[in-house]
């Protein structure tokens, strides 16, 4: 991405180059998503970055494409739509069974 400018959202153009890739973008998405979250500042909020990527790339909305490039939308979708402090919380099964 050279010559463009880097968001503090996208610090090394990670998602946009991915996503201008379109059908070509090989994947996989979860490496993508995993490589970005560990390349924002820790000051960035992953769930607001997420959707502030969403809103600046336009694909908050419509039909996800097929291949790679559609599961990494719906991986920002999934993503900005978590609930802050969700993650890593203890749920489901396993955390009932571990309780006294």
């Amino acid at each position: 991405m050279s010559g463009a400018k880097l968001m503090p959202e996208d610090p090394v153009g990670l998602i946009g180059q991915a996503l201008a890739m379109g059908s070509d973008f090989p994947g996989p998405a979860e490496d993508v998503l995993l490589s970005w979250m560990m390349k924002l500042d820790p000051a960035v909020d992953p769930i607001a970055a997420a959707a502030a990527l969403i809103r600046h790339y336009g694909v908050g909305d419509g039909d996800l494409p097929p291949g790679e490039s559609g599961k990494l939308i719906r991986l920002l979708r999934e993503t900005a739509a978590c609930t802050p402090g969700g993650v890593g919380r203890r749920s489901g099964r396993r955390a009932r069974l571990s309780r006294p």
